[in-house]
């Protein structure tokens, strides 16, 4: 499938014979000749427009190297991040966009360092830990003013009832999960952690019932928003007495080992068993949610796919290295250059793939539009939004240097220097 050549901020030239086109939609090659024409365009559309990056208006906002940043739609919030453990960087810093001017800064308490950024009803939380090693703990500011509206010990995990759960774990898994106010911080209930036995069902939006599984094998099925005891029973105990290896939720089925390289799904709702599978001695293997079905890695080589209602074996291949759902479909990579992987877009059923979207490493994190960046040659790094329903990648930028991450919004794109220091570019109308 010929990528959608959308040019949105051009900032230096695409040249001839850098690779630009995602491969052909696997279920019909294009001939030569469509191929040659499509790159033609793609190649002449964008360099015959394209502005010298001298002339190209831009805002350094400063940021160490390594620093993480979070792009909201009219705000940038920068942290030290934990590349800079060791060094004085406990800083946060709140930029306008599209114009990077400063609005506010806040500094950790002293010997915390920032570990990461998200946001949650209206705020922006700051997770950092004591020398980056410690017990973590969130911090919510107001994204207009920097000022602290409240702090919470534990790492932050959202609720579809647009809540927030904090998990405090002991060395030997117990402690507690709790759920706070996310405006005003406040504690609405918490419940205590058997010995690593916690998981969550998952919705669109968050998550939907906590999951608490003894080593006896007492199970607690619980409302997140609530915190309701909305299910009670009991399921064979743990084969060493002290945890299960496996402890999933997926989708609605609660995933336990029980006999010796075995897994055993039951249904949230009433606890009743379902399927069991053969997973092998492996420590390293792991389930996910793959859009329709049930995805397992372990060591043996292939990704398998399971039909969550039978526990039957739905299709294997061994071509993925990750893999994960996006608004129903999968997105596959295969290793390729470096950091760039060979990604595809997967239908969750067959395994079959629906469109290839060519070379590219992927940034912004969980942020939306999905980015691609990939290296040109003469130094420079072609950014594109990544559309996994559509099945294309739409050129957005060419730029100069190298850059560790990009993340954009309507009014702009933000970049990361692996040197350190962001570059904001304003969308061109």
């Amino acid at each position: 499938m010929a990528a959608a050549v959308t040019p949105v901020i051009e900032l230096g030239e695409l040249r001839h014979g850098d690779e630009v086109e995602p491969p052909p939609d696997p279920r019909r090659a294009p001939s030569r000749s469509v191929r040659v024409a499509a790159l033609c365009a793609a190649l002449l559309t964008l360099a015959g427009s394209a502005v010298h990056p001298g002339r190209e208006p831009s805002v350094v906002v400063p940021a160490p190297q390594g620093a993480v940043f979070l792009v909201l739609a009219d705000r940038l919030v920068v942290a030290d991040g934990p590349g800079t453990v060791g060094r004085a960087g406990q800083l946060v810093t709140g930029h306008r966009l599209p114009d990077g001017e400063p609005l506010w800064r806040f500094v950790l308490p002293t010997g915390d360092h920032a570990l990461g950024l998200t946001t949650m009803a209206g705020a922006v939380l700051v997770i950092s830990s004591p020398a980056g090693a410690g017990d973590p703990a969130s911090t919510a500011l107001d994204p207009e003013t920097g000022a602290v509206r409240w702090r919470q010990p534990g790492y932050p995990v959202r609720t579809e009832s647009d809540g927030v759960l904090f998990e405090t774990p002991r060395a030997d898994g117990t402690g507690t999960v709790r759920s706070v106010d996310p405006v005003s911080g406040r504690s609405r209930w918490s419940l205590p952690l058997p010995g690593n036995g916690l998981a969550y069902e998952v919705g669109d939006r968050g998550v939907t019932r906590v999951v608490l599984v003894t080593a006896a094998g007492r199970v607690e099925v619980h409302d997140a928003g609530s915190g309701a005891l909305l299910r009670a029973g009991r399921v064979p105990p743990a084969a060493d007495g002290v945890s299960y290896r496996f402890t999933q939720v997926v989708g609605d089925l609660l995933l336990l080992d029980g006999a010796p390289g075995t897994v055993t799904a039951y249904g949230l709702d009433r606890l009743d068993r379902r399927w069991s599978m053969p997973v092998g001695s492996s420590a390293a293997a792991w389930f996910a949610d793959c859009a329709e079905v049930i995805c397992l890695r372990d060591r043996g080589p292939g990704l398998r796919a399971v039909d969550p209602a039978t526990g039957r074996l739905l299709w294997t291949d061994d071509r993925w290295l990750g893999i994960g759902p996006v608004d129903g479909r999968l997105l596959a990579s295969a290793p390729d250059v470096g950091l760039e992987m060979e990604l595809s877009v997967v239908d969750p059923r067959t395994g079959g793939a629906l469109a290839r979207l060519g070379r590219w490493r992927l940034g912004g994190g969980d942020a939306r539009p999905l980015l691609g960046l990939r290296r040109l040659g003469d130094d420079r790094t072609l950014v594109a939004e990544l559309d996994v329903p559509a099945g294309q990648a739409r050129f957005r930028a060419v730029l100069p240097g190298s850059w560790d991450d990009c993340a954009a919004t309507a009014a702009a794109l933000v970049c990361l220097r692996p040197s350190g220091g962001l570059v904001v570019w304003r969308e061109r109308r």
